[in-house]
């Protein structure tokens, strides 16, 4: 009927308006909406290639900024001049990795300084003991550090390898196992590649003992 195409008319403008104002608040809201964060890809070997990445990746984040390293010179290189480290990072999250020799000389006793700092640590309450064959140390929250006996240049010594977190780690989480493990290849690669130490051959493959932590 002629008198109700203007009413129609009308109902299809507004339809029409409806529709184009969802549709420009739904463009709106996805643009609004943060894009899905990228995934961290971590290379098969980490700190120049000396390390396994699947260890290193245990404890970096899965998503976000992308992985990259910052490594000292010559880091698993035999021991020529200062001690190298090696920075890990992905996702907001950083981590160390280090290995360092201590040695009662006829100077200096920073061997058994060493092993005092390290056994104090390990009393703390949230450490769990930590050991793998001869060596021995602790593991907490976002930190493990293992000594190895490592006689060098005629003198007693102890070689440490340790891992630990920098930034970006919540404070309620945790993963002690996987630092404990990455810090157990790192001891390996010191004791073996690094220091030559005569019982780094006797260090045991697979995964270190890690025991309960200690009462908060």
């Amino acid at each position: 009927m002629p008198g109700t195409e203007a009413p129609k008319r009308k109902r299809n403008l507004w339809t029409a308006v409806a529709v184009a104002l969802v549709t420009a608040a739904g463009v709106a809201v996805w643009q609004l909406w943060p894009a899905s964060a990228p995934a961290v890809a971590v290379p098969d070997r980490v700190c120049e290639r000396t390390l396994p990445g699947n260890l290193a990746a245990d404890f970096l984040p899965e998503t976000g900024d992308k992985y990259w390293e910052n490594v000292g010179d010559e880091f698993g290189a035999p021991y020529t001049g200062p001690t190298p480290d090696c920075i890990l990072s992905a996702g907001g999250r950083r981590v160390m990795v280090e290995y360092n020799k201590f040695l009662d000389t006829d100077r200096y006793k920073t061997r058994h300084d060493a092993e005092e700092k390290v056994e104090r640590v390990a009393s703390n309450p949230g450490s769990a003991p930590l050991r793998l064959g001869e060596a021995r140390g602790y593991a907490s929250k976002h930190v493990a550090i293992l000594l190895l006996n490592c006689s060098m240049q005629g003198y007693p010594g102890t070689i440490t390898a340790s891992v630990f977190g920098m930034s970006g780690f919540p404070s309620d989480s945790s993963n002690a196992k996987a630092f404990a493990e990455l810090t157990a290849e790192t001891l390996r690669l010191a004791a073996r590649d690094v220091y030559k130490c005569p019982s780094g051959p006797a260090l045991p493959t697979g995964s270190p003992s890690l025991g309960q932590p200690r009462a908060e």
